[in-house]
């Protein structure tokens, strides 16, 4: 679809909404910094998933990003922001959360890292490791690392770990990532989720501790966000581990919503805009900024404190919405920083142990012959994932 086509995008009727999202593209998926983005641009592919450890039997959840910067202005060594110096490197970063967990991060130079689509292979530096269908990977950071670079390196420790994946659910955002309008570069960031449900199957090993992950208990998730920079505010919140107040807990469901991205083209100018659906088994909730014609209303807000982080996102279309509630442990989340592709320097907390809750609702006719809203479901949310940054944390 062409830009030029955006008056008749926008003149949609409203019963012109697909019948699903769950859509598969891993062409979305695919290495995006090019043109334009060598330049100034990230890339970055999210892997979230719980294992349980063989020593205590205690549930852990992991973050583990592959990502890069600005690989244009690569150099034989990975370029941190420093007097106004873009970055420019790779990185794989894993987020061990839970009570006494930690951030480890392993830099390359550009040089280093292969992108391709053969055998499915996303992206590969030496030994970590990124397709569709699988994760491998190590990353260890010494004291003397920590000592030498207490910024990008503030923890030391050693995560390995080797990971299949399959992916079952999608969340394709349809126009909003499309290729027409990724390479008019119309908006800030993209994010496609092709694993909205995502099951994980093997092992993870931290400072020695084994993890097994089994697909049945990983209540996993992964997505992909690219662009030229990252907005002021992010949000990002995703749970597959859902128990219905009608049918007890769901084997086939999940949620995402992402905040945060700007676009502005023709009458559309929309700032921290929200997405997201939710996936039940197998009937569909989307809530779309960039289908115009589904006339999507959203609210957010948020409170912090030293104990908790808690979110409220509020959806609705003329035909359903959706009331979410998540309250994440703070002692629970993990502390990021983050480089952005112009230099700035941001706090972001991540965490795998939210909690929420989710009232669907959808429009139907009365025997009064009126419009009503009807709950569809009351649900629970466990296990759940939450990235959040904003202005407010600059470093």
């Amino acid at each position: 679809m062409a830009i030029t086509d955006l008056q008749k995008m926008l003149a949609k009727p409203l019963d012109a909404v697909g019948l699903t999202f769950n859509k598969h593209d891993t062409d979305r998926d695919s290495f995006m910094l090019r043109g334009a983005l060598a330049k100034q641009g990230f890339d970055i592919w999210r892997h979230c998933v719980h294992g349980v450890s063989e020593t205590t039997g205690k549930e852990r959840s992991f973050i583990i990003d592959f990502g890069g910067e600005n690989p244009q202005l690569c150099e034989e060594e990975p370029v941190f922001s420093k007097d106004g110096t873009k970055p420019s490197w790779f990185a794989v970063m894993a987020a061990v959360c839970g009570e006494e967990g930690s951030v480890l991060t392993r830099y390359f130079p550009w040089d280093s890292v292969s992108t391709g689509t053969e055998m499915n292979v996303l992206v590969s530096a030496e030994d970590c490791f990124l397709s569709e269908t699988r994760t491998m990977g190590r990353i260890e950071v010494t004291a003397e690392d920590v000592e030498k670079d207490p910024i990008d390196h503030p923890e030391a420790g050693k995560l390995i770990w080797d990971l299949k994946i399959n992916k079952r659910i999608a969340l394709n955002l349809g126009y909003s990532t499309s290729g027409p309008l990724r390479d008019a570069e119309i908006m800030d960031a993209y994010w496609h989720t092709e694993g909205l449900v995502t099951e994980y199957d093997g092992m993870i090993e931290w400072n020695g501790e084994k993890y097994t992950v089994k697909p049945e208990t990983s209540y996993g998730y992964a997505d992909k966000v690219w662009g030229k920079n990252a907005g002021e505010r992010w949000e990002y919140i995703s749970c597959s581990d859902l128990i219905s107040k009608k049918n007890g807990r769901l084997k086939n469901s999940g949620f995402a919503f992402g905040e945060g991205t700007q676009i502005k083209v023709g009458p559309i100018d929309t700032q921290n805009a929200l997405a997201g659906g939710i996936y039940l088994d197998g009937e569909t909730y989307e809530f779309n900024f960039s289908k115009m014609w589904m006339l999507t209303r959203s609210q957010t807000g948020e409170k912090r404190n030293g104990r908790k982080c808690m979110f409220a996102i509020s959806e609705e279309t003329p035909l359903s919405r959706v009331r979410l509630k998540v309250i994440c442990d703070r002692s629970q989340m993990r502390e990021v920083n983050v480089e952005t592709t112009s230099g700035d320097r941001r706090k972001m907390l991540v965490g795998g142990d939210g909690k929420a809750e989710l009232l669907i609702e959808r429009k139907k006719v009365s025997l009064k012959n009126k419009w009503e809203w009807e709950t569809v479901d009351v649900l629970r949310g466990e296990h759940v994932f939450v990235s959040f940054m904003d202005s407010k944390n600059k470093k």
